[in-house]
């Protein structure tokens, strides 16, 4: 087998006939503890191991960096956000902070690295879609595909909160009335969504959008994506198709980002996006932790309801430079990279609606 590196990791390629990796369950569902080795598979191909016992980086660096860890955790204050959104500084009196793991530092590979060429169909399972306002890119998984060891059990898990509920005035361990309107809501009107745009300015246009859905028996993963900016019209006329018979919606901070946002795109292409209601994970993950975390933000409730955090995942801050990176080289490295934190934060706010309703605790 031959070997790159991307991100600070050894980047195993298989060898011909050997069958590509194409899930996250090595990314979301390690498997050190029981092998030795934790393998870390890219949402579409190429598969990075870590040999326990064994670093990447020289002795004299390990140590420096495990200093600057030591003197980072010694003068970390307690932080946690207000209802504006604004992180607080706290006493330990005041909050009792859930213990979470430290997050990990992984350099990430850019566009411009020549080590590292990818073209899209490298890097994901899609297809290119034609609707009438031109083409788009379209990738569609079922749960099972994307995490084959979990995505049944997150399925099952799914269709029975969405029966437990349906159809009553009261849902359990709902303390704050969030989740009413998945008491009108058949598995087939539920949508959760996330959105990946070219910019943080009003107006830029949107790239990326993911979803989940249930269809035909299957928890599926549809990810829409405009592989240049001249496609965004085709992938929101797709997206308007979809969201026709979506009754209710599920974000995380989509109240202030992801509908308004979507509503503004459509209405620029001149569609107007359906109307549902919308539960705002963002707000509900406040209301129940914010005496209990640093902050309620996604990858926050990621590790400490679901019990695991992610390893070389882009930061959304660097996406918008990361897509047009990937437009002006073709390198589909950074999309791979997009993919899947897009990818993740569909699956983990699934998680997290069924940790809330099947009335689990920290």
């Amino acid at each position: 087998m031959g070997q790159s590196f991307h991100r600070g990791i050894i980047r195993v390629r298989n060898r011909p006939g050997e069958q590509n990796h194409r899930n996250l369950d090595s990314v979301l569902y390690p498997d050190y503890i029981r092998t030795g080795l934790l393998s870390l598979c890219c949402v579409f191909p190429r598969c990075a191991i870590y040999q326990a016992g064994t670093s990447l980086l020289p002795s004299d660096l390990r140590t420096r960096i495990a200093e600057l860890k030591r003197s980072a955790l010694r003068n970390r204050p307690t932080v946690r956000e207000d209802e504006s959104g604004e992180e607080q500084i706290s006493s330990d009196r005041d909050v009792t902070v859930a213990k979470l793991p430290p997050p990990s530092v992984v350099p990430r590979a850019t566009a411009d690295d020549a080590r590292i060429r990818l073209r899209l169909d490298d890097v994901a399972s899609g297809r290119e879609e034609t609707v009438p306002p031109g083409k788009f890119y379209l990738i569609d998984q079922s749960v099972e595909e994307l995490i084959p060891r979990r995505g049944p059990v997150l399925k099952r898990r799914f269709l029975k909160l969405m029966s437990d509920v349906y159809g009553k005035s009261t849902i359990d361990h709902d303390d704050f009335e969030t989740f009413g309107a998945l008491a009108g809501t058949r598995p087939e009107g539920l949508a959760f969504i996330d959105i990946e745009a070219t910019g943080f300015t009003p107006g830029t246009p949107l790239f990326l959008v993911g979803l989940t859905m249930f269809e035909d028996g299957d928890l599926r993963v549809r990810q829409l994506l405009a592989r240049d900016y001249t496609e965004e019209g085709a992938l929101l006329f797709h997206l308007w198709k979809l969201m026709g018979d979506v009754t209710t919606v599920v974000s995380f901070n989509g109240k202030t980002y992801d509908l308004p946002y979507i509503r503004d795109r459509m209405v620029y292409y001149g569609y107007r996006m359906a109307e549902a209601d919308h539960i705002d994970l963002l707000h509900e993950g406040r209301r129940r932790y914010k005496n209990r975390l640093v902050n309620c933000k996604l990858q926050t409730l990621e590790k400490a309801l679901c019990g695991r955090g992610r390893i070389g995942d882009i930061p959304g801050s660097e996406i918008p430079d990361a897509y047009h990176d990937y437009v002006r080289t073709g390198n589909a490295v950074d999309i791979r990279d997009i993919l899947q934190h897009n990818a993740l934060d569909l699956v983990t706010m699934v998680e997290v609606v069924l940790f809330m309703l099947e009335g689990r605790t920290l």
